[in-house]
C-alpha cells in the first residue's frame, strides 16, 4: 500500500524495499566482484587511481550532499510544492544523490557488473519518480507542472 507523506504525494507502493533491495543487490555485486572474483574489473587496466579519483570524491560528495540537503528540505518543510534549495535544481534530489553514490564506488574499482545494477537502479528510480510525479500533478495541478518544466527530473 503507497504511504501519503503530510502534504506530500504517494510513495510508489514499493519504494523503500526496491531501494534496499537494489542498494544492497549493487554493495554485493560490486564487493564480490571487486575484491573476490574480478569478474569485469578490466577497466582498471585502462584506468589507473589517479584517473579514478576525482570522479569517486566528486560523485560520493555530491551524492552525499543531495541526500543530506533534500531530507532536510523534505522533513522541514510544511508547504505542498518545495522548489527551493536541492528541489531548484533536481526534482528528485534524494534518487540522484543516491545513483551518485553509488556512482562513487563504481569508480573507485569499476566492476561491468555494478555498472550493470546502476543503470537497472537508474531506470527503477525513473519509474518511481514518474509514479510520484503522476500523483504530485494529480494534487498540485499547474504548479507542479510549471516546476516539471522549469527543474529537470
Amino acid at each position: 500500500m503507497s504511504k501519503h507523506r503530510s502534504g506530500l504525494g504517494l510513495e510508489h507502493p514499493y519504494c523503500d524495499l526496491a531501494q534496499n533491495l537494489m542498494l544492497i543487490l549493487f554493495f554485493i555485486l560490486w564487493g564480490f566482484d571487486a575484491f573476490m572474483v574480478h569478474y569485469s574489473t578490466i577497466l582498471i587496466d585502462f584506468l589507473p587511481v589517479i584517473f579514478r579519483i576525482f570522479p569517486t570524491v566528486l560523485s560520493l560528495g555530491f551524492g552525499v550532499y543531495l541526500i543530506i540537503k533534500a531530507h532536510a528540505v523534505v522533513f522541514n518543510e510544511y508547504r505542498k510544492l518545495i522548489d527551493t534549495g536541492v528541489y531548484a535544481w533536481v526534482r528528485h534530489p534524494m534518487y540522484l544523490g543516491t545513483l551518485l553514490f553509488c556512482h562513487g564506488f563504481f569508480w573507485l574499482i569499476p566492476s561491468l557488473l555494478a555498472l550493470i545494477t546502476w543503470v537497472a537502479f537508474f531506470i527503477l528510480y525513473d519509474r518511481m519518480a514518474t509514479y510520484e510525479e503522476n500523483d504530485l500533478r494529480r494534487i498540485l495541478g499547474k504548479d507542479y507542472a510549471l516546476y516539471q518544466q522549469q527543474v529537470p527530473k
